[in-house]
């Protein structure tokens, strides 16, 4: 563990100042900016349309950013933390460190994993933050009711969850292969096809649109994707090893 430490510091170290960091703060103030002007555009039309407005605010960020940014945004970041080492060739230094190599390939997955945890919570944030200026701008639409942080958090750990399978197949195929677009080929290519089979029975399966089907469900007393969930979570953590084992035992040349 003192080894998966060092080299988990080594990364921390690695990403200050760096694109993929400052994109964790960028990704979920954008997305948010954009909905903010398109709910001051819209103004009235949300006490007519809807009961609870917090709700149908939180729902529309949430499943635009489950369902399009959050499997673009995993594949650019692992994409942006893999290049760190392709972009020096730096694989054979490290692999000849004495440390086990598996250490390596896991502070790059948990780091991965850490910044994906930090763009969510900035999407919470961000978005009660846009919420309580539409109470300033709009008064009487229905801001005023009390934040429903409960289910913001909520709904924020649960599309987290949800990304963990799209995590590890991604940090595989950024690590695996140096060009980094591959690791955005696949990663567009596999969004769409999210979108695509998005209503499909077996879409439970499919990796890049389970973010996007627990975000769908954000409402009070919505039942929670308990099977996707699980398909996420236990699905990253499998292919987390496999990857590991596959690329560290792969002679770097």
């Amino acid at each position: 563990m003192t080894a998966l430490v060092r080299a988990l510091r080594a990364e921390t170290l690695k990403m200050k100042r760096t694109l993929a960091l400052w994109l964790t703060i960028i990704a979920p103030l954008g997305m948010v900016g954009l909905q903010l002007i398109g709910a001051l555009q819209r103004g009235e039309q949300y006490v007519r349309q809807f009961e609870d407005v917090w709700v149908r605010f939180g729902q529309e960020m949430f499943v635009f950013f489950g369902f399009l940014i959050v499997p673009l945004f995993v594949a650019l970041e692992t994409a942006l933390l893999g290049g760190l080492e392709h972009r020096s060739n730096q694989w054979k230094h490290l692999y000849a460190l004495p440390q086990p190599r598996w250490t390596v390939y896991a502070a790059k997955q948990l780091m991965g994993m850490a910044l994906i945890a930090l763009s969510m919570a900035g999407l919470v944030g961000f978005s009660v933050l846009a919420g309580l200026v539409l109470r300033m701008l709009m008064p009487g639409v229905g801001f005023d009711a009390a934040i429903p942080w409960d289910l913001f958090l909520k709904y924020g750990v649960m599309v987290y969850l949800a990304s963990w399978l799209i995590i590890s197949l991604h940090t595989w195929v950024a690590i695996r292969w140096q060009s980094f677009v591959v690791a955005m080929a696949v990663g567009i290519l596999m969004t769409v096809g999210g979108m695509v089979i998005i209503n499909a029975d077996w879409a439970t399966f499919y990796p890049w649109a389970l973010p996007g089907l627990l975000a769908n469900t954000f409402n009070k007393g919505e039942p929670i994707l308990l099977k996707e969930l699980i398909v996420s979570v236990v699905g990253g953590i499998v292919v987390a090893l496999l990857g590991c084992w596959e690329v560290t035992r792969r002679d770097v040349l």
